[in-house]
């Protein structure tokens, strides 16, 4: 996007006030060692809003079925959470359901039923120019596009997405990258978006189609980042008490980082990685988004002390 990257951080823009999120709102059913956790609300937008609203207020923009348990999210709504963009229509949220293997880190998608949301672009919010920060949370391409179209204003841009989404929309997801700031992957998908196995040159690639940073997700190895001109740093993985539940943790990691991007601009690359790291840690230490919702930013500083 040709934004200024400051040599302090990887910020080269004015605090903002608000954190927009767009991406899936589902009801998950997930399934770990023979235990079943039925209609649990989730999705990309859900867990990277609850975990940027530990830092700044956030819109979510999205769509929903009108069973769509919005009272079991008030901690998120009391934080400054905004459901106000999220489309309502009648009939059935869409479903996800998932089997992980016992240690947490690969799971199997069994079934997924967009619901509702099959076919429809969700309609966007008129934002103050430059007065927000964007996270295109993972969804369909075609939705990433219409917000992105729709947000033209935006201070900084995120980027994140799933291997399936890299693997059947590739060149779809590469024409984007000219729109946005920061691009959020795993290895996995490094390798699907240009088709190189050495990280280092693959995030060279990367990075000539247009964000100035890319964030290379690694779970529970942590991560690293890459922005123009500049070195990699990276960051270990917060401790956690104990994992519970994975599903979440890169959306929240995505939320985390791009509220602490947007909150303060000039804060130095491993300081956002650290963040990030410490509020996603909280994603997998319950079933659902409980344990983010639960949190502070105190405890965020805690992890961050730890």
């Amino acid at each position: 996007m040709n934004r200024l990257w400051g040599a302090a951080g990887v910020g080269g823009h004015d605090p903002v006030r608000t954190l927009v999120v767009s991406g899936t709102l589902t009801l998950d059913t997930t399934e770990r060692a023979g235990v079943v956790h039925a209609e649990v609300p989730g999705g990309s937008a859900l867990y990277a809003a609850a975990a940027g609203s530990l830092l700044l207020p956030t819109r979510m923009v999205g769509i929903v079925g009108d069973d769509f348990p919005f009272d079991t999210l008030a901690p998120l709504w009391a934080r400054g959470g905004d459901r106000s963009a999220v489309d309502v229509v009648p009939g059935r949220t869409f479903r996800w359901q998932a089997r992980y293997a016992p240690d947490g880190d690969t799971r199997e998608t069994l079934s997924r039923d967009p619901g509702v949301a099959a076919g429809r672009l969700p309609t966007v919010p008129s934002m103050p120019a430059g007065g927000y920060a964007l996270l295109l949370g993972s969804t369909d391409p075609r939705v990433q596009r219409h917000v992105r179209d729709a947000c033209a204003t935006a201070a900084v841009v995120g980027l994140d997405s799933m291997a399936h989404w890299w693997r059947d929309y590739a060149e779809s997801l590469r024409a984007l990258l000219a729109q946005v700031d920061v691009l959020f992957v795993d290895e996995e998908e490094l390798v699907q978006a240009t088709g190189d196995t050495d990280a280092t040159a693959a995030v060279a690639r990367v990075l000539a189609l247009g964000p100035g940073v890319v964030v290379v997700k690694r779970g529970a190895r942590g991560a690293w980042l890459q922005r123009r001109d500049g070195v990699p740093v990276a960051t270990a993985a917060a401790p956690v008490r104990a994992v519970v539940d994975t599903t979440g943790a890169g959306d929240a990691f995505a939320g985390g980082f791009m509220a602490a991007l947007a909150q303060r601009p000039a804060l130095p690359d491993e300081e956002v990685l650290r963040v990030a790291a410490a509020i996603a840690a909280f994603a997998v230490e319950a079933v659902g988004p409980g344990a983010l919702l639960a949190a502070d930013r105190a405890a965020v500083q805690r992890r961050l002390a730890g």
